[in-house]
């Protein structure tokens, strides 16, 4: 018998600011939310988890039929004058199987200009159950200060059903920009929720035998 499920991740602001010129740190009157740094050290990762254990014990498979994101406010990012480039790389990620941020972001979509589960990818298409990468760039036209309009975005999720017992869920966000300017530049990110929507079901005892062993092998290989 299926039913019905909108599961949410919930994923805090990102506000950081360039104070000693140095090291990053959270704007002052803004509070640690859990972002970490990414090996680059002008870019930061958020997880949280969904936990489908209790389904896990029914046999249930998860099913996802529509997913998206929210994030109301702005995108806004402070370079220094002399940068020849500002702005920002944003991922969106919702997984079967745990992820390095530094090698999704830093090593593969910077580094070589490829998504998680596309060609040369170490990743597999299958596991990512939601994927959005976006690129925000300067707006000057635009009386807002460090405004950061979005330039591109592209879906690359599978949407394929799972039986593990938990949804990996990430914000990774790299910053571009050739030069930074202590006390002055800072980033500012809205806070986010990503959500799938699907339904619970009970497959045959192969099938889904068949899918719990597949979900074990993607969840035990390692990335060379």
């Amino acid at each position: 018998m299926s039913s019905k499920r909108r599961l949410a991740a919930m994923h805090p602001p990102l506000t950081q600011a360039y104070v000693d010129g140095t090291n990053w740190d959270p704007m002052p009157g803004t509070q640690e939310t859990g972002w970490e740094q990414l090996a680059t050290g002008s870019g930061w990762f958020h997880e949280t988890q969904i936990d489908l254990s209790g389904y896990a014990l029914q046999d249930m498979t998860f099913f996802p039929s529509a997913v998206g994101i929210q994030d109301p406010g702005l995108y806004r990012m402070k370079a220094d004058p002399s940068s020849t480039t500002s702005g920002l790389f944003v991922l969106d990620l919702i997984t079967s199987t745990p992820i390095n941020p530094d090698d999704i972001m830093v090593t593969d979509l910077v580094g070589q200009n490829f998504g998680p589960g596309m060609f040369g990818s170490d990743e597999t298409f299958e596991t990512i159950v939601y994927g959005l990468f976006r690129f925000f760039g300067l707006n000057s036209t635009i009386t807002i200060e460090d405004y950061q309009q979005l330039q591109r975005s592209q879906r690359f999720d599978s949407g394929e059903p799972t039986a593990a017992d938990k949804l990996y869920c990430y914000r990774i966000v790299q910053i571009t920009a050739t030069a930074l300017q202590a006390a002055q530049s800072y980033i500012l990110v809205p806070a986010a929720r990503q959500l799938i929507a699907g339904y619970m079901n009970e497959e045959s005892d192969l099938v889904y035998m068949q899918r719990l062993k597949r979900s074990y092998e993607l969840a035990n290989q390692v990335r060379q």
